[in-house]
């Protein structure tokens, strides 16, 4: 049997030899290891293959370095407190304040997959032996105000700015209210610094000026309501809620079975994928709508599935076909004649497709932008390894032989 870890950070120096004395092989991959005496000579005792950009010794008695795992956003501020020997690997951004010099210093180590957000300040101190970076750094005026990512600009904003101030978004602002006094904003001389900005045709005139030159501007109508979602789907509901001009920033899926929540639209926009089925496209073109991707579908759209099962009774039933989206897994009834595959299905963007060797040839041309189609073999284990094996739980074969541990920090 073998064992795989892959982490950040090992520490060997607790290592106890008889948890490991059943093992025929063991691998670890990762940034540091810390031994001392009595784990080093453990190691060399036992079957260890290691890789390790670095390592370090040291006692047992001595403080390491106490590595927090982060994923999200994380800040860092003049008033933050930082514990002795403190360590960090985070996974999104991490924002640093302005006058925060000195804290930085204090942390072992910072480790950032993701986005460093600073005050021009800080980024000219930048790189420190302490902080690693895989991303990119943003930088902001140390006079603005840190906003939002993606920030909302509603109508009470200009009553709440300070006269003079500047604002910054690392991504976007949205300009969410046709009532929003862009007048008051320039009479206060306030400024804007952001990637990009959506902003009502209304208000171009007098707001445009108030954003960095650099800006992407995306022109929206005054009458619309502004969607944040991923994936809508257009229902009666939907309509209620957001009303009949959406701009929808995100995905919208139409079905024929809400047809007239499509006609009750006066407007749509979507900064996105719209998938429609084909018997709304006459009502649809006759919206004129604005979008990014357009997928007509016909029959039953299946997505969104982290294991789906196809049996024949599904494809026999309709007859306009299957169309199965964003699934991890897809698992074909055996019984499937490969003719009802290639006339009644569409696999789109799904990790693993699993059918018979019979199978596999009107699978193939089907399916689009999917991992493997697998009926079988060594390619099927290596993704069970990784995956999942969705088969009987019962199934043995090589993967099972191999232990895998996956961590930020790990302890031997």
């Amino acid at each position: 049997m073998r064992l795989k870890i892959n982490c950040d950070t090992c520490d060997a120096r607790k290592i106890n030899e008889e948890n490991y004395t059943q093992y025929d092989e063991i691998i670890v991959n990762t940034d540091e290891m810390i031994v001392d005496d009595r784990s080093r000579a453990i190691l060399n005792r036992l079957p260890f293959n290691i890789c390790a950009d670095n390592y370090k010794s040291e006692e047992s008695g001595v403080a390491s370095a106490k590595t927090r795992a982060i994923n999200g956003v994380y800040e860092i501020t003049p008033s933050s407190i930082v514990d002795d020997n403190l360590a960090i690997a985070l996974n999104g951004i991490l924002k640093i304040a302005p006058g925060t010099e000195e804290i930085l210093k204090k942390y072992e180590k910072i480790t950032v997959n993701g986005i460093i957000l600073c005050p021009k300040s800080i980024a000219a101190i930048l790189p420190l032996p302490s902080l690693s970076l895989n991303g990119m750094t943003k930088v902001y005026p140390d006079e603005y105000v840190l906003l939002d990512n993606k920030y909302k600009l509603d109508k009470y904003f200009p009553m709440r700015a300070a006269s003079g101030g500047g604002y910054y978004a690392a991504l976007c602002v949205y300009d969410m209210d046709i009532a929003t006094d862009f007048n008051m904003l320039a009479e206060k001389n306030v400024k804007f610094s952001t990637d990009k900005v959506y902003i009502r045709k209304g208000h171009l005139s007098t707001g445009l000026g108030l954003f960095n030159i650099e800006a992407e501007v995306v022109e929206i109508p005054d009458n619309c309501t502004l969607v944040f979602d991923e994936s809508c789907v257009l229902d009666n509901s939907f309509v209620s809620s957001y009303g009949t001009n959406p701009y929808i920033l995100g995905n919208l899926d139409i079905s024929k079975e809400n047809i007239e929540a499509l006609r009750k639209l006066e407007s749509l926009t979507v900064d996105g994928t719209i998938r429609i089925n084909k018997d709304c496209m006459d009502v649809f073109e006759s919206l004129h709508a604005t979008y990014n991707k357009l997928e007509v579908k016909k029959g039953v759209l299946l997505c969104d599935r982290a294991m789906l099962h196809i049996s024949k009774d599904i494809l026999e039933e309709n007859s306009e076909g299957v169309t199965v989206e964003d699934c991890a897994i897809v698992k074909l009834d055996s019984n499937i004649e490969p003719v009802l595959i290639k006339e009644r299905m569409v696999i789109r963007d799904c990790a693993k497709v699993e059918c018979t060797p019979e199978q596999r040839s009107a699978v193939d041309q089907i399916a689009k932008d999917v991992a493997l189609v697998s009926s079988g073999g060594l390619v099927s284990g290596i993704f069970n390894t990784l995956f999942g094996n969705s088969g009987d739980a019962s199934s043995s074969g090589n993967d099972s032989e191999t232990k895998y541990i996956n961590a930020d920090y790990y302890e031997l």
